[in-house]
């Protein structure tokens, strides 16, 4: 089974597939972080049903965090790496502590997938080397991936959480390009990322006329440190 580590909000506990949860900031009052993670974590099942979930809880119901949550997460991933890990966000600087824990988990043979801006400057963890960048793409539909290759993001991916209309932007590209990339551990004998050639579709960037952008911010969610 391919086990996909998802730093987000709280998914309920009966949520198929989730084999463990750890909190890293205290609840409020809010719904919105749920209901973020739950689309993260159906887009992922929707390109491979059969994921296993840790949930690193880091939003507490505002879609917003700090870079120790973030970091404490990492750390307890790799305690037991995931092979996937989906940073659905972007974090505005780096830190030496945040850089650590994303190498850890690499050096584990841990795959990291985040979310990068459409505009704008970088960020982190998707500006970090071996991250799989991912920002939404119009042109893409769910099974499509485009190869940018851009300072910010490598990868485009569609805009559009599954069956969630109004979660859309470079958190939900990062989830889609966490299932395909989870198929292809799946199914592949050799490079994972490999076969995630086989899902792109477009090469370079969107050009006026093909499409706009879907989503508005560099992960669909900020996370204030």
């Amino acid at each position: 089974m391919i086990r996909v580590g998802l730093i987000d909000g709280a998914l309920p506990g009966d949520w198929p597939g989730l084999v463990g949860q750890e909190w890293f900031c205290r609840p409020d009052a809010a719904e919105l972080a749920s209901g973020h993670a739950e689309a993260m974590a159906q887009t992922v099942r929707t390109h491979a049903a059969d994921v296993l979930l840790l949930n690193a809880v880091v939003f507490p119901g505002q879609l917003s965090t700090t870079l120790d949550a973030i970091c404490a997460a990492l750390s307890w991933l790799a305690e037991d790496p995931p092979d996937i890990v989906l940073c659905a966000f972007g974090m505005a600087r780096s830190s030496v502590e945040l850089s650590v824990a994303v190498a850890r988990l690499q050096r584990a043979g841990c795959l990291m997938v985040a979310s990068a801006p459409a505009r704008g400057g970088q960020a982190y963890p998707a500006a970090y080397d071996s991250v799989l960048s991912v920002q939404g793409d119009a042109r893409c539909g769910p099974v499509e991936l485009s190869k940018l290759d851009l300072p910010q993001a490598t990868f485009g991916a569609c805009p559009m959480a599954a069956g969630r209309e109004d979660i859309r932007g470079a958190s939900a590209a990062a989830a889609h390009l966490a299932g395909l990339l989870a198929r292809s551990v799946q199914g592949s004998e050799t490079n994972a990322l490999v076969g995630l050639e086989t899902f792109v579709r477009y090469r370079g960037r969107e050009r006026r006329g093909d499409g706009a952008l879907a989503g508005n911010g560099a992960a669909g969610v900020s996370a204030g440190g």
